[in-house]
């Protein structure tokens, strides 16, 4: 599946390669914050949706482990619906019971991401209720059910106190963040329903918790630029979605410069912190780094590419304020970081499809195993 990611990144990239220029990459070299404390109790754990050839479950017990070490941690069950589940069996009747009977678990006739929000939040509730102090997690999907927790739990007299419940998103679809925000909420106001997600965008709601989240610099589900006429940006954005959007549930404090690290902090004293984490190379540069390019040559290509890019994001339009995007020496590898997960569970051939496609990949590109 890595040289999927790439080929697909790639493909990306050659679209825009035409247009390069001259500019200069940024990195940071000052030391990065330590991490939060671990908190006692439980980690409350929802996954994003649940695809094919996505080792699930390790995911979810992986999800934030190097921020929040040592959590006793408990998996919340909810069906996780796919986009394309939801629509292609509506628009294709009876393609879900072909698809089982191709590859059992494809998902194509799957519940919409809203009507998984809609299950997800009561497990949620009900798992912290009963489980006690500790923090919810949620990645992509399962952010969203933080989302409507937090939201629901706003001013319910019975919730529990803020002293014992946290929240931590990653890649969050709805977030706002001093950086910027999510396509979501660029593209559809407070009230409208998502088509294709059947979800209704919520307003924003002042919580009691105090809330981490977790961006990856670049991903244009969290973290949109808010001038998308920039194609370099939009571009750049969207293979972002491929490099980070799942694997920043796996980065580490060390990870992120100090000053891409802020707090806000809300009418009922709540504090909201947030971490911008910066890949090693632009969302646009990092398949050459799987095609064997060197380092000299990726910093080159995102210093050509960087100042374009950067230019499709307000919050980089004064330099003193602006956070590291792009940082080659501690910044991540999506690759590397999802690798060990991925090979934990299937290992020497243990997931067939992904088994057949870096064969046949392998083939193409001329590399054997």
């Amino acid at each position: 599946m890595n040289k999927l990611l790439t080929t697909l990144m790639t493909t990306s990239l050659l679209t825009v390669i035409g247009c390069f220029g001259v500019g200069a990459a940024s990195a940071d070299d000052t030391p990065a914050p330590p991490p939060p404390p671990a908190d006692p109790g439980t980690a409350y754990a929802l996954g994003g949706a649940h695809v094919m050839a996505i080792p699930y479950d390790e995911y979810i017990r992986q999800t934030g482990a190097h921020w929040f070490p040592g959590m006793k941690r408990e998996k919340v069950d909810y069906p996780a619906g796919q986009i394309q589940g939801h629509v292609l069996e509506r628009l294709l009747p009876g393609i879900g019971r072909v698809g089982e009977q191709i590859y059992p678990g494809i998902g194509l006739d799957g519940p919409s991401i809203g009507e998984s929000v809609d299950v997800g939040a009561p497990n949620l509730q009900a798992a912290i209720r009963a489980g006690g102090p500790g923090r919810a997690m949620g990645l992509s999907e399962g952010a969203l059910v933080l989302d409507a927790v937090k939201a629901q739990m706003a001013n319910d007299p019975s919730a529990p106190p803020p002293d014992q419940l946290s929240f931590a998103t990653f890649g969050d679809p709805i977030a706002k963040h001093p950086f910027g925000e999510s396509f979501l909420t660029q593209m559809f106001p407070a009230g409208s329903v998502v088509p294709a997600m059947d979800y209704t965008v919520p307003a924003p709601v002042e919580s009691q918790y105090h809330t981490d989240q977790f961006v990856s610099a670049y991903d244009s589900i969290a973290d949109f630029p808010d001038r998308p006429d920039n194609l370099f940006a939009l571009a750049n954005s969207i293979v972002g979605l491929a490099t980070g959007h799942t694997a920043v549930a796996f980065t580490n404090p060390s990870m992120v410069p100090p000053q891409n690290v802020r707090t806000t902090v809300n009418s009922r004293g709540a504090t909201t912190t947030t971490y911008l984490i910066p890949e090693q190379h632009l969302p646009l540069v990092l398949p050459f780094k799987y095609l064997g390019f060197d380092e000299g040559t990726l910093n080159q290509l995102d210093a050509i590419l960087l100042p374009r890019v950067n230019a499709g994001y307000s919050r980089n339009d004064d330099p003193a304020t602006a956070p590291v995007q792009v940082d080659p020496v501690h910044g991540f590898d999506p690759l590397q970081i999802t690798a060990p997960i991925n090979e934990a569970t299937f290992g020497g051939g243990g997931d067939a499809v992904s088994e057949l496609i870096n064969g046949a990949l392998s083939l193409l590109s001329g590399n054997g195993h």
